[in-house]
């Protein structure tokens, strides 16, 4: 739209905001910026926004009010606006009967325009018409960037990227902003001129690669990093299946494009999730409004309603980790936005997989309900974590119930699981379920109980701490919530669940190593020691429990039962605050792909934010100090592994 104005500006004879004799249709503060203020935000906005779907301008003003992207004083200024130009590009076509939008130059034929629009002073109606399009232009430019002052700022940084050889002016510029390989990346970049990249293409995509770039490198050297910044961005830039909107957006919004360079050298694993989805920036763009779960209409076929929860899902998802790499939520609070996300989306899809399986195979023969384990259940969710599931139902005709609820959980796990052109929402793991990998899906509540009273080892009792039901019927979850409980507390003797305890965590020493000191997870004294001592507790101290159970709340549980001391129980809460930090924003930055040494340079200063560290060698004291901590606990209160006799 900015490039169709900018065409239009162009064919006229004067540009001027402040000419005498200005075209009110197309000029500047005219008729046409107006109607361009307001269609283009309905093309943004329009697709989810059904209530912007309108032909009116001034109907499609009012709806962007209501909405919220529009202020009520902007909606009032241009309302009036809109309509006085209208009214006097009427009077001017009434003079002559001619088809035309210009004010006459002739200050006596603008003089009979003023008579009729109802001035007797010429200069009262010029000062009028100026101040109208004054207001229009600053509502215009406040919506749409000056692609000119891009190119400017080019031309004064001297960063010249077109022709064969390095232009040596560019080269100075770039190493004063810090880049140690700037010979290296005008090559690069000049490959992305001659088109050897999806998003450069076209014309218009080179076009906006060149307004672009100069405000782009100097964002990147404001990172500290400007290489790896250049380097990620590179990935993401060469990974776009196209580029003009993506690259428009950026050149219409500067902050936008600081957030992303911010960002991509912050979070690789980001970066190559927006490289195949960029339309996820949008998210950004278009933050309100977006936090609601959608709709699902009643009559929605099944693939349509998991990719309107699919598309939902993964515009929340990326707010929710851009939010708390830029520190606009704690790391604290991550979790539970996590798991809130996760709550929300199992319960929509598990909707959805229920009306697909009772329109194809009837009612269901009974009731079910959706259990979360290990993470999910606890409500630790972080960024990239699986979904541990458990399917229970209760019927009274188990083999049609099997056959039933088999089918419902198989299409609950492809709504969930498979990969489409929105993504992978999550890893689904139903590994937990008393048949394991071999068995049905779907577990009967009987069979459920049976197999915990009598078979279960002692890691699936550990698991059952962690049971939290999080869709389906009530009464079914209050009486799966029981059950576990029971099972927790009643199964099972202190010497043997103390011995199995030590044993599993010695295998998954030797099967799952920790991959160095930042390993969070299964590093000694880490997260699962620690959750090993509280599970361990859970399993064999005389605890009132109460499902579901969150790690604090079971830490809570053990001081009150007088398993743990206060300085015990506190031990473990602000080592578990502590480390889960770390681990929120190591998993949206990097996901599963850990460094093994110290953390890059762009997330150090995250992760000391999210831990209230001064610097990375205080975050690592506190973490040693930390782990060493839970180790000499797990040694006190479960006992000493056999590898360590």
């Amino acid at each position: 739209v900015q490039a169709v104005k900018s065409m239009i500006n162009t064919k006229l004879d004067r540009k001027d905001v402040k000419d005498p004799s200005p075209d009110l249709k197309l000029g500047p503060g005219g008729i046409r910026e107006i109607e361009f203020f307001v269609q283009t935000q309905q093309i943004i906005l329009g697709g989810r926004n059904p209530s912007l779907r309108v032909s009116g301008t001034l109907d499609a003003l009012k709806a962007l009010a209501e909405l919220g992207s529009v202020t009520p004083t902007a909606k009032c200024e241009l309302r009036e606006a809109y309509d006085t130009l209208r009214q006097i590009e009427h009077r001017i076509q009434m003079i002559n009967d001619d088809q035309t939008h210009r004010l006459p130059y002739s200050e006596n034929k603008r003089a009979g325009v003023a008579a009729l629009s109802g001035y007797s002073d010429l200069d009262a109606f010029d000062a009028m018409i100026l101040e109208t399009r004054l207001c229009v232009h600053e509502h215009y430019n406040s919506l749409f960037a000056d692609e000119s002052r891009k190119r400017k700022a080019a031309h004064e940084r001297n960063l010249v990227f077109v022709g064969v050889d390095d232009d040596p002016r560019t080269i100075e510029t770039l190493e004063d902003l810090g880049f140690s390989e700037p010979t290296g990346l005008t090559e690069r970049v000049r490959t992305w001129h001659r088109g050897r990249t999806l998003a450069t293409r076209t014309a218009r995509g080179r076009e906006l690669l060149t307004a672009l770039l100069p405000d782009m490198l100097v964002a990147m050297s404001r990172t500290g990093q400007p290489d790896e910044a250049f380097r990620r961005f590179a990935r993401f830039f060469e990974g776009l299946r196209s580029g003009v909107q993506t690259l428009s957006m950026l050149v219409a919004s500067s902050d936008l494009m600081d957030d992303l360079v911010t960002t991509l050298a912050l979070a690789p694993r980001i970066g190559s999730e927006l490289a195949s989805r960029p339309n996820l920036l949008e998210a950004l763009v278009d933050f309100k409004g977006r936090t609601g779960a959608p709709e699902i209409e009643p009559e929605a076929d099944f693939e349509a309603a998991i990719n309107l929860v699919r598309r939902w899902h993964g515009e929340r998802a990326f707010l929710i980790g851009h939010r708390l790499l830029h520190g606009q939520i704690a790391a604290c609070d991550a979790a539970s936005e996590w798991s809130d996300l996760a709550d929300n989306t199992v319960m929509m899809m598990a909707g959805v997989a229920e009306r697909e399986t009772i329109r194809r195979y009837g009612d269901a023969p009974g009731r079910w309900c959706i259990a979360g384990l290990g993470k999910f259940g606890g409500q630790e969710m972080t960024a990239g974590s699986d979904l541990d599931l458990l399917v229970i139902y209760n019927a009274e005709d188990p083999p049609e119930a099997q056959t039933w609820f088999t089918r419902f959980t198989q299409r609950l796990i492809t709504a969930l699981s498979a990969e489409t052109g929105e993504g992978v929402l999550y890893e689904v793991d139903m590994r937990l379920r008393p048949s394991g990998r071999s068995g049905p899906v779907a577990t009967s509540l009987s069979a459920f109980n049976v197999y915990h009273q009598k078979s279960a080892w002692t890691w699936e009792h550990m698991a059952l701490t962690r049971l939290r039901v999080v869709a389906g019927d009530q009464a079914l979850a209050t009486q799966v919530h029981k059950d576990a409980t029971r099972h927790i507390i009643s199964t099972g003797e202190r010497k043997t669940r103390t011995s199995n305890i030590l044993d599993m965590r010695a295998r998954l020493i030797r099967e799952k190593p920790h991959r160095g000191d930042w390993d969070i997870k299964m590093r000694p004294g880490g997260l699962v020691d620690l959750e090993f001592i509280i599970q361990h507790g859970l399993l064999t101290e005389p605890v009132s429990i109460t499902l579901p159970l969150s790690i604090q709340n079971s830490i809570e549980l053990l001081f009150e039962a007088g398993s743990l001391t206060a300085e015990q129980a506190e031990i473990l809460s602000q080592a578990h605050v502590f480390m889960s930090a770390i681990q929120q924003v190591q998993r949206v930055a990097l996901g599963a792909d850990l460094e093994t040494e110290d953390p890059p340079e762009s997330l150090i200063d995250r992760l000391c934010r999210a831990t209230s560290s001064h610097d990375l060698c205080e975050l690592k004291q506190f973490l040693e100090r930390h782990c060493s901590s839970v180790s000499d606990l797990f040694s006190k209160k479960v006992g000493r592994l056999p590898t360590e006799s």
